[in-house]
């Protein structure tokens, strides 16, 4: 009886205890080896496919192989469907739909105690449910995964119950259970919020998606610029954990017809982050992005932004000069904030008055004044920036142009004796002058008032736990214009180790193009030439390309040819 009531599963706590990652349980039933797992799990780094899948595919596993593991790793039975029967008592106990949507078979029922078959154990909330609807202990016996839903399938379509049994009523127990799973599902996903923040926060991640759809909720990171998927949920944990989110942002928790932005700040222990949400309806409910605002960036210099010394001189240079705009482009994600803020952190004294306006403040940095953008409040980028002018400022940072208007003041600004620092999105540095003119700001303003402009990307770095140098082919140093590798270059990749989460990567740095503007330039832009030409000119100039930049890192071993091909372009 002893033994019996020891795999009964009766909460999280249970569970977590005899819990192991299903690669070492295999390894350790010496069902694979260490390099069949470390081959399955490149594969999954790459795939995001569950790992049981993988090594099935690869022909290392079969299904009862997995499910042993999977049974022997959470201290549970292995039973064989084929020898198994199913009780007409037993399926009676749990409503069909209850039991298809979470992969339960009702086996049979023997002294209070319902024995399931699954493949692989189900949520804490569920299992609760399971023992209010039926009144019983469950056990939980693990099975190969095709026989349990084919056996699943003809069971209920076989057993023929009534769909009386699931009138509406308020005495119907399929409703009572529904309501009860509900309930259990709300008081839950405060708890499952929690762990998510606290797993993205020691997994690196910059970003946490939940993303409602059909028959799920997928659960992704985003670690180093790459997004992966860490867990799916059944959709009905979607709706309360949205609505969680939404309490803590102090947002409207009845609006899912429209979009809706706010944040709130997540403590535990060892760390205070902010966290910027952003709820977006969809087709299947609502999506939420969590950005982790952490307070790295007090500790961001020149040489962690991965610039090379020459672009950090000439960039210094243009942060020195009393007045002027310094534009910083790129797409989304591309580090422009990170530059922004390193740049404030290098040039902020108690001789000057800086002033920021962003949307939204991503970090709180002392000795400055930062303005965050309020449509609600009639804040704007154009506005604030008109009140700022009346403030004093020696320095402005705008998180972003975006129109005309801010673009003109920027540009006023710049020419009245001021230092502006801002961002806009176009593909490269000569491009962000052309983009101020087609926005409709006059072409001697522009050419007047920008002193430089700086273009970046973010790429990922080798992880130094696995790295290993290699000699790149005759074809691989051709498409990047090498006829033999450079003096002193050395090219490498990482295998991929657990410290890596086995991706080969672990941190990301930038890659730069910057110029400084000057009378040829300026002629131009009064002309209007196109970015092709003044791409031209700047490169005859000596700026070195994203791409050629991305080099000097893959010539020391920091990055991949691969990582610089995926964020620029051949020439």
């Amino acid at each position: 009886m002893a033994e019996r009531q020891d795999k009964v599963i009766i909460g999280r706590a249970l569970i977590e205890k005899n819990k192991k990652l299903l690669g070492q349980a295999l390894v350790e039933k010496r069902v694979i080896n260490e390099h069949q797992l470390n081959e399955a799990l490149k594969v999954q780094a790459r795939t995001r496919e569950l790992l049981g899948a993988i090594l099935i595919k690869m022909g290392h596993l079969t299904e009862e192989d997995v499910a042993r593991a999977i049974a022997d790793s959470f201290d549970l039975d292995y039973i064989d469907l084929e020898e198994a029967e199913v009780e007409s008592n037993a399926l009676e106990s749990i409503p069909s739909a209850l039991a298809r949507r979470h992969g339960v078979l009702p086996l049979w029922i023997e002294n209070n105690t319902l024995h399931i078959a699954c493949d692989k154990p189900p949520p804490v909330q569920v299992l609760g449910n399971l023992r209010r609807l039926t009144g019983k202990q469950i056990v939980i016996h693990i099975a190969t995964t095709s026989p349990l839903w084919a056996l699943l399938k003809d069971a209920y379509e076989g057993a023929d119950i009534s769909s009386s049994t699931a009138a509406s009523s308020s005495t119907n127990p399929l409703l009572a259970e529904v309501a009860e799973e509900e309930a259990d599902i709300e008081q839950s996903v405060i708890q499952l919020l929690d762990e998510f923040v606290a797993k993205a926060l020691r997994d690196r991640a910059s970003d946490i998606h939940f993303e409602s759809a059909k028959e799920r909720l997928r659960v992704r990171f985003r670690v180093d610029g790459i997004l992966r998927e860490v867990e799916t949920y059944p959709p009905e944990i979607s709706p309360p954990l949205v609505s969680r989110i939404k309490v803590l942002s102090n947002l409207n928790i009845a609006e899912k017809r429209a979009p809706q932005d706010g944040g709130f700040t997540f403590e535990n222990p060892f760390q205070t982050v902010d966290i910027r949400v952003s709820i977006l309806p969809n087709i299947y409910g609502e999506k939420a992005v969590l950005r982790l605002l952490t307070a790295e960036k007090e500790k961001i210099d020149f040489e962690h932004l991965g610039m090379e010394t020459d672009t950090s001189q000439l960039f210094m240079s243009l942060l020195k000069r009393p007045h002027g705009l310094i534009l910083i482009a790129g797409p989304t994600g591309s580090g422009k904030s990170t530059t922004l803020y390193a740049s404030l952190l290098s040039i902020r004294s108690p001789e000057v008055n800086i002033t920021t306006v962003e949307d939204p403040v991503e970090y709180k940095i002392g000795d400055i004044t930062q303005v965050q953008v309020d449509q609600a409040r009639k804040i704007t980028f154009d506005n604030a920036l008109r009140s700022i002018l009346r403030q004093d400022p020696d320095i402005i940072m705008v998180g972003e142009i975006r129109d005309r208007e801010t673009a003109e003041i920027s540009l006023q600004a710049a020419l009245t004796g001021h230092l502006v620092l801002a961002t806009i999105h176009t593909n490269d540095a000569p491009s962000a002058l052309v983009r101020l003119v087609e926005m409709g700001c006059e072409p001697f303003l522009v050419s007047s008032a920008v002193s430089g402009v700086m273009s970046q990307r973010l790429v990922r770095i080798n992880c130094e736990s696995c790295k290993e140098a290699f000699e790149p082919t005759p074809i691989e140093l051709k498409r990047f214009g090498y006829s033999k590798l450079p003096e002193g270059g050395q090219w490498a990749r990482s295998s991929g180790c657990r410290r890596c989460d086995n991706t080969g990567y672990r941190g990301r740095i930038g890659i730069f193009e910057c110029f400084k503007m000057d009378k040829t330039i300026r002629q131009e832009v009064i002309k209007e030439s196109s970015a092709e030409k003044i791409r031209e000119i700047v490169l005859q100039n000596g700026m070195r390309p994203l791409l050629e930049d991305g080099l000097l890192k893959v010539n020391s071993g920091q990055t991949t040819p691969e990582e610089i091909l995926r964020v620029t372009v051949l020439e």
